[in-house]
């Protein structure tokens, strides 16, 4: 039951991926997202099939379950690219207002008219 909802999550987090990649205006961003989403995925599924004994010893963790030290610090940059892309679209599609940072300058500016 549980291998059935962490293999659901992988898929799930592919399907996400997917719709991202199509609605992706740029081309750069789409295939870093595609790529890196793919490579996080087929990475699961070769941790599992070694699992289960239907390929060979490989060394791979599972991604984002598994306790390895690089890799754990590689999937979590390559999620963090994924999430950047998708800000990147939802700004574009304008569901997302971009944020603003003022200066100390500007924040003075603004107390000084609201009083």
């Amino acid at each position: 039951m549980g291998a059935t909802v962490i293999l659901f999550i992988y898929l799930l987090f592919l399907y996400r991926c997917i719709r991202l990649y199509r609605k992706c205006p740029y081309a750069f961003g789409a295939f870093l997202a595609l790529a890196l989403s793919f490579t996080l995925v087929i990475q699961a599924i070769a941790n599992m099939g070694v699992n289960v004994n239907l390929f060979p010893n490989t060394g791979v963790t599972l991604p984002l379950v598994s306790m390895g030290g690089s890799s754990f610090l590689f999937t979590c940059m390559a999620i963090g690219i994924i999430l950047s892309v998708a800000r990147n679209v939802e700004q574009q599609e304008g569901k997302l207002q971009p944020v603003v940072v003022k200066t100390a300058e500007e924040n003075k500016n603004t107390e000084e008219e609201a009083e």
